[in-house]
């Protein structure tokens, strides 16, 4: 079989206007943030006590004693007063019948093959995107940092983790010939947690607009399945309704760039410094969109598959939901060093290229000599 064909290269007019696109598309968020007002605190995520952990649990011990899904999550919602309607409310049964199969303790052993497979994928597709090893060996160990952490009891009970993971997984794994096994892990992100869905769009995209015709075709058969189980699930959950049976509050907030911002500070490594989150997440974002490779360019695209909506979707207690980018989200932050460097240097050199043009004709060629014959 031959090989797809690539994107043509860019013209370098066309590339300058890119750049500058992105600074100043960066540049922007930086300062909607610090015009933002801070968003409402989020429930506490590391509770296993209260909240949905606790209802997690608590579905897992129903399953444990041998009830069935639908039953069990129907009757734990009603005792804690949770919302049945519409049926995304409830969750997807793919984590809880995995911890059903295994058992809690050995889907938390899982949990942390999966997050340090994770780590060391992520840093070898890394090596082949960045050429300094300095710079190689910062992203490696952000991802690290924002991955190893998200292996642990409490956010494990959490869909959306196992679904990040799985994301994060797919996108270090897919190269032009291993597409396949990436879609397949990307497919069982989907079926964990169905905000997944925009992860296998965007992958879509990507293989589309690089002219790989079965690979797109292989993603859009991905999102076609997960949306079947998506629907299967919703007639699961109109098995168990009552009449009475409350209703989501809702999810459209417009909470903009802030929600997003909260989603970074929720579930990576700015949970230790917030304040820092409004200019390190448009760095970040900078560098994934600004550096070179297919990688880069899924990667960009899967978190702007999130972003966007999330700027007219989410309250400000869905926050967790950042968990879906959390294991790739700020490894772009060294990536974007280059660009920045670029960016100050090109306007640099166009001064120093107008000085040399305004000496004269001697100057010029005594200049030229120079730098020539410089040992």
């Amino acid at each position: 079989m031959s090989a797809a064909p690539s994107l043509p290269p860019t013209p370098a007019p066309a590339r300058r206007a890119v750049a500058r696109l992105l600074l100043a598309a960066t540049l922007s968020l930086v300062a909607i943030g610090l015009l933002s007002p801070a968003p409402p605190l989020p429930r506490p995520a590391a509770s296993a006590a209260r909240g949905d952990a606790a209802l997690y649990r608590a579905i897992d011990g129903r399953l444990a004693a041998g009830q069935r899904y639908y039953p069990a999550a129907a009757a734990e919602h009603r005792a804690r007063d949770f919302p049945l309607r519409p049926f995304v409310a409830v969750r997807m049964p793919t984590r809880a019948w995995f911890y059903r199969l295994v058992g809690a303790e050995a889907a938390l052993q899982w949990l942390r093959a999966l997050a340090l497979a994770v780590a060391v994928a992520t840093a070898y597709r890394l090596r082949a995107a960045v050429r300094s090893r300095a710079l190689w060996g910062s992203a490696s160990a952000i991802a690290a940092a924002s991955t190893l952490p998200l292996a642990n009891p409490v956010v494990a009970l959490w869909p959306e983790c196992w679904a990040g993971l799985l994301v994060a997984l797919s996108l270090a794994l897919r190269d032009d010939r291993r597409w396949r096994l990436a879609m397949l892990v990307g497919l069982a992100a989907a079926l964990v947690r169905e905000l997944a869905l925009p992860y296998l769009a965007a992958m879509a995209l990507a293989a589309a607009l690089e002219r790989r015709r079965g690979e797109a075709l292989g993603w859009t058969s991905a999102m076609a399945v997960a949306a079947l189980a998506l629907a299967a699930h919703a007639a699961a959950v109109a098995t168990v309704l009552r009449p009475d049976d409350p209703s989501s509050q809702g999810w459209i907030r417009a909470g903009g760039w802030a929600f997003d911002l909260a989603m970074a500070r929720a579930t990576t490594p700015l949970a230790l410094a917030p304040a820092a989150a409004t200019l390190l997440v448009p760095l970040a974002l900078y560098g994934w969109a600004s550096a070179l490779g297919g990688h880069a360019r899924r990667v960009t695209l899967a978190l702007v598959a999130w972003l966007v909506p999330a700027l007219l979707v989410g309250r400000p207690d869905n926050a967790y939901w950042g968990l879906l980018l959390a294991p790739v989200w700020l490894a772009g932050l060294p990536l974007a060093l280059p660009a920045l460097m670029t960016a100050v240097a090109r306007p640099a050199t166009a001064n120093q290229q107008l000085a040399f043009a305004r000496l004269p004709l001697v100057d010029q060629i005594t200049v030229s000599a120079a730098a020539q014959h410089k040992p």
